[in-house]
């Protein structure tokens, strides 16, 4: 029997992806992958339309979500896996957290007002088309009017973190994070720990952490050795994926085993169904 793989980390329009579901799912499939893991910021919307896709493709669909939270001037980002998508209290936390993200757009608009870049508001809404309204959607429109050359660019003058516009997110912390996804019935993931101090990891633990992304499209081989080795010291789920946003990292670029995901549905299954 071939082996199988999974791409767990993959974004969609739902939030600042380029593809509808859909989209995500065929492309998943023709990468020759058996299973997709949609991770939209703070939304599931993408969630449903995906699960028809994979009925369609014959692909698994494996629901999830990525929270972005913070430990001091760090954004630290949580991944839940096989979440309860339905779930009344979790969607209600949810709609809180899109709501903040329009509120933190209009501040970071008015602020590149006063900076001499003036776009529409509305424009950033209609960029995001009615899912999570995220920094890139502000940098698309930027691209639009000219007021950058790159989506790079904005980013890194304007709307990146300690920037004329930057505003933070809504202060979820990792706890909070844990805590939401457990509630849904969930698998708790640290999302691409390259980016963080690992001296942080412990914390996450105690608060009730249960994977790390050791595999993704900004690991290198000395990364993936490293988180690989905090797995096993630490007991910890391994999972991993491209974070593919659609056109800058193909997905299934970056894949791993089946039996990781087999090993998320035991834990699931063991943690959420005593």
């Amino acid at each position: 029997m071939a082996e199988k793989f999974a791409d767990l980390h993959v974004h969609t329009r739902a939030s600042d992806g380029d593809f509808p579901p859909e989209d995500v799912v065929r492309l998943a499939k023709e990468a020759g992958l058996a299973a997709v893991g949609i991770a939209d910021h703070d939304t599931i919307d993408g969630i449903g339309p995906a699960l028809e896709a994979g009925k369609k493709y014959g692909i698994e669909v494996i629901p999830g979500v990525e929270l972005s939270t913070q430990v001091g001037d760090a954004e630290v980002h949580m991944l839940g896996y096989f979440i309860d998508w339905r779930d009344e209290q979790f969607r209600g936390r949810l709609h809180v957290f899109r709501e903040a993200r329009r509120t933190r757009a209009r501040q970071m608009v008015e602020k590149l007002c006063r900076a001499g870049v003036k776009i529409p508001y509305e424009e950033v809404l209609n960029a995001a088309g009615g899912g999570a309204v995220c920094r890139p959607h502000i940098a698309q429109v930027m691209l639009k009017h000219g007021y950058v050359e790159t989506l790079q660019e904005a980013f890194e003058r304007y709307i990146g973190v300690a920037c004329p516009a930057y505003v933070k997110k809504y202060q979820l912390s990792p706890a909070e994070a844990i805590e939401m996804i457990h509630r849904a019935r969930g698998i708790s993931v640290l999302a691409h720990p390259t980016f963080l101090n690992p001296d942080i990891l412990p914390m996450l633990i105690k608060e009730g952490l249960r994977g790390i992304e050791v595999y993704h499209s900004k690991h290198d081989a000395s990364a993936i050795a490293d988180f690989k080795r905090l797995a096993q010291q630490y007991n910890l789920l391994v999972t991993g994926g491209t974070d593919s946003h659609g056109f800058d990292v193909p997905i299934g670029a970056v894949r791993v085993p089946y039996e990781l995901v087999e090993k998320l549905k035991t834990e699931q299954k063991f943690l959420w169904t005593q």
